[in-house]
């Protein structure tokens, strides 16, 4: 399937194996141009650096909050769209990340039709930069 390979992703995750289990994916769905980042200090200084279309971001994350960079995350581009990922799912938290923003809060283990229709729905829409 070869997609928009333009758009840059960011992947950010503490979890190794899901970083590149999500990069595999979406290099499998036509998309190239993927960072990462382990912890929210590096994603924030990526974001801060790059114009990203897209940015998948874990709720949990070792030196913050996942909401608080997503907050952040908007402050720096608010045109940044972001995908929340958590494999601890709260009403609360769900609720407070789709109010800040974020296109769509998704729960861990990933439904891979449902990631691909996420990720592929948001970026195929988006305007050219």
């Amino acid at each position: 399937m070869a997609e928009d390979t333009t758009k840059r992703i960011l992947v950010c995750d503490d979890d190794v194996s899901v970083v590149s289990f999500l990069t595999l994916f979406l290099k499998k769905n036509g998309f190239e141009k993927i960072d990462v980042a382990s912890c929210a200090k590096d994603a924030l200084e990526k974001v801060k650096t790059t114009i990203y279309n897209l940015v998948l971001l874990d709720i949990r994350l070792p030196d913050m909050e996942g909401v608080l960079v997503l907050q952040r995350i908007k402050e720096i581009n608010s045109k940044t769209d972001v995908i929340m990922m958590t494999g601890y799912p709260e009403m609360e938290t769900a609720r407070q990340s789709l109010t800040l923003g974020a296109y769509d809060y998704i729960v861990k283990p990933f439904d891979l039709d449902y990631m691909r229709l996420a990720v592929l729905t948001k970026l195929l829409l988006q305007p050219e930069s």
